[in-house]
């Protein structure tokens, strides 16, 4: 008599168990993105850039001074980086009174590397410096023309980005690699504007292009 209740009992347990593993499945889940490293020390560094630009780049307290120069170009781009707020002043030669105010574009990707990666594995070091492998998502958007895949950076114990790849309409090229980093404290009158730039603030807007990153820029329109 008891037979249709033993039943009922395992039937229950059966069905609580199942829940119990489809409630560890489910929390199990893909692996989450976690917050990049960021720069945890002073430091300065040199790089080669894509297309055959150079890099002089320091850090200071969330601060950073990105000075871009590249080939058959006179003078250089000047970016002063607040990497908290993700936003940058930057100068050109042709408005050396003038700084623009900009929102830091997705694809910057030179020293430090902000938002959410996946950790892979060591890489190979770079200018002696031992690194991992982090790989972010790709922007949601892009240039017309251009697809921009995952970042993929190499970045120190002490959050430095020494090397970042990016996958371009398909293919992995290198944006930038460190050939020589020191860490110490840093001039702090290299993360300030010289007395009498106007900046002026740009709406938000892609400038990977103008700061040599790699990305070229939309394909010019036919009349």
């Amino acid at each position: 008599m008891r037979q249709p209740e033993e039943r009922k009992a395992k039937h229950g347990r059966v069905m609580r168990g199942a829940a119990m593993v489809a409630g560890a499945l489910l929390c199990a889940g893909p692996a989450l993105a976690d917050p990049l490293p960021l720069p945890t020390v002073d430091f300065a560094l040199k790089g080669s850039l894509r297309h055959g630009g150079t890099l002089d780049l320091a850090h200071s307290q969330g601060k950073m001074r990105v000075e871009i120069t590249r080939p058959n170009v006179p003078g250089s781009v000047v970016g002063i980086l607040d990497l908290k707020v993700r936003r940058m002043v930057m100068r050109t030669p042709n408005l050396p009174n003038m700084a623009l105010d900009v929102e830091l574009p997705p694809e910057f990707a030179l020293g430090a590397v902000s938002g959410n990666g996946t950790r892979v594995g060591p890489g190979a070091p770079v200018a002696g410096e031992a690194c991992e492998l982090w790989i972010t998502e790709a922007p949601t958007s892009a240039p017309t023309g251009v697809v921009l895949g995952p970042t993929t950076a190499c970045i120190t114990a002490d959050g430095i980005t020494v090397r970042t790849e990016v996958e371009l309409n398909g293919k992995k090229q290198q944006l930038f690699e460190t050939t020589t980093l020191t860490r110490g404290p840093q001039d702090p009158k290299l993360f300030q504007l010289p007395p009498g730039v106007q900046v002026v603030k740009l709406p938000k807007g892609k400038l990977g292009s103008a700061l040599g990153l790699g990305v070229p820029p939309p394909p010019a329109t036919k009349p």
